[in-house]
């Protein structure tokens, strides 16, 4: 074990469990395949978590101002009682919306004995969405956030990036594996979470080379009608500013090739 290695392994027995996670990432580098560098022009992100029905709120905010956005499903979700249906996610996938994969059963992926098992959960998921006509998607979002260093290894050969529930703004050269994001209405916490806050950390990425991805449960406690409205005021500001509002596969296309790095490291992967 290298030094770098004791010196995570000390730090990690002291903390809990998401604090484990975050602590091993900080405190060991990144890896080959876990470099991307994000391109010159920045972008703005929102992505949709958990399939809910209360995201066609937010579908109608999208359309009414010609953007894209990330919708993540989990396929053994789908279609029960609250949730979308396979023609309901389908239709959004059909307007250009893209659609993310966010587990199979929506389980930590923490959780999973090794990765072997892991990659049979993710391999009968992505089946399941593809025999659904969903297609095959490049980009995973973490049920829960949940993710570290052998679920990162794990998910790469499948997936061309993915997402956590981490806060922070994405900029110059970040894990494609461990993509932060900014909570919106829900799960806020102690952010202070007002309009004027959003809007600045939008203006802080308008010099490039930044990447702001909101991460949204329509359907949860702490979600209004009036976020909605923010939303779109957002989305207008982001424009105004010269941001495009991107989807994760669309600006995974300007970043730079994902075949770079995996071949760096050994590792078979795919790009949205």
């Amino acid at each position: 074990m290298g030094l770098a290695s004791k010196i995570a392994a000390a730090v990690v027995k002291r903390l809990p469990a998401h604090g484990t996670d975050r602590a091993e990432e900080f405190v060991l580098p990144l890896r080959p395949f876990e470099r991307l560098q994000l391109p010159r022009e920045s972008a703005f992100t929102i992505v949709c978590d958990d399939g809910e029905t209360r995201d066609l709120d937010v579908v109608e905010v999208l359309d009414r101002h010609g953007v894209k956005g990330v919708f993540a499903v989990s396929p053994d979700l789908i279609g029960r009682p609250g949730f979308l249906s396979y023609d309901e996610v389908r239709q959004i996938r059909a307007a250009g919306h893209e659609i993310a994969f966010h587990g199979t059963t929506h389980d930590p992926f923490t959780g999973f004995a090794d990765a072997a098992r892991l990659g049979a959960a993710i391999g009968e998921g992505m089946a399941s969405m593809a025999a659904g006509g969903l297609g095959t998607p490049g980009t995973l979002i973490y049920p829960f956030g949940r993710h570290n260093r052998w679920v990162r290894a794990a998910v790469a050969p499948t997936f061309a990036a993915a997402f956590t529930t981490w806060f922070g703004v994405n900029q110059g050269e970040v894990n494609r594996y461990g993509i932060r994001r900014i909570p919106f209405g829900a799960y806020t916490g102690r952010l202070p979470a007002t309009e004027e806050w959003y809007r600045e950390l939008i203006d802080r990425c308008a010099a490039g080379a930044c990447w702001p991805t909101l991460m949204l449960h329509p359907a949860a406690a702490g979600h209004e009608a009036a976020h909605n409205a923010l939303l779109g005021r957002l989305i207008e500001h982001a424009e105004q500013r010269g941001i495009a509002v991107r989807t994760v596969a669309a600006h995974m296309r300007a970043a730079a090739p994902a075949a770079a790095d995996v071949a760096a490291s050994g590792l078979p992967g795919t790009q949205a």
